[in-house]
């Protein structure tokens, strides 16, 4: 197979890293095969934790089996313990520190707060909009976070924050599966079967379909020409 050929398919107890530099600047590929949803966090738990090692910056794309991150900036692999990286330990610290958990769990407040009765949907005959429920709900979720963080309406927004929305109990157990996995990096010379539809789909959201085909044509030359020797 194509994958085989130009790195490596990652078979039962292994876990596949691609690193790629192209014009677009460098790539680190990773395949957990958990799904987008558990994707889109561990992408962002990995880079967060890569950046603590050294200050970088990343765009990230993802999809049912693995992620992308992208950096302007050298990806400081020689300074990287892997088995660090993609360890549960202070998942939940970490999980919080590398998104908005905080925005997230002021949204769930706001059903928390309602059907705990803090603020009302109707009040005096006047029914309240989502914006309105949200400013309201905002507010006693930021005083709760700075008198009573301990307050259990506020926990149980983090709670289904976590649980619910960013999966963290699938996400720890691929932690610890990886954590049990013969990691492979591999150096490839440009995108391979398994690293080019997770490219793709990051510049859908920036492209149109007709630049969208032409800038995938010119990948496909690209990767031939690498692959090729020329």
């Amino acid at each position: 197979m194509q994958q085989q050929a130009y790195s490596h398919i990652p078979k039962e107890g292994e876990f596949l890293i691609e690193l790629i530099q192209t014009r677009d600047g460098h790539h680190l590929f990773m395949y957990p095969f958990e799904g987008r949803l558990v994707h889109e966090v561990m992408s962002a738990l990995v880079a967060y934790r890569i950046s603590r090692v050294q200050p970088i910056s990343f765009s990230m794309a993802m999809n049912d089996y693995g992620f992308e991150l992208l950096s302007d900036q050298p990806i400081p692999m020689d300074k990287i313990d892997m088995n660090r990286i993609l360890s549960a330990e202070n998942l939940t610290e970490d999980i919080a520190r590398s998104i908005n958990a905080a925005e997230m769990a002021g949204r769930k407040f706001r059903d928390i707060s309602v059907i705990a009765g803090l603020v009302m949907k109707n009040y005096a005959g006047k029914f309240k909009t989502d914006k309105n429920l949200q400013s309201s709900s905002g507010l006693i979720f930021r005083i709760f976070e700075q008198y009573d963080p301990r307050n259990l309406l506020m926990r149980q927004a983090y709670e289904e924050v976590f649980y619910q929305q960013l999966e963290e109990p699938r996400l720890a157990a691929a932690l610890h599966r990886i954590q049990q996995s013969r990691i492979i990096i591999v150096n490839a010379k440009a995108f391979t079967p398994l690293s080019f539809p997770i490219k793709v789909d990051s510049l859908r959201q920036d492209l149109s379909s007709e630049e969208l085909d032409a800038k995938v044509r010119k990948m496909q030359e690209e990767v031939l020409r690498k692959v090729n020797g020329k």
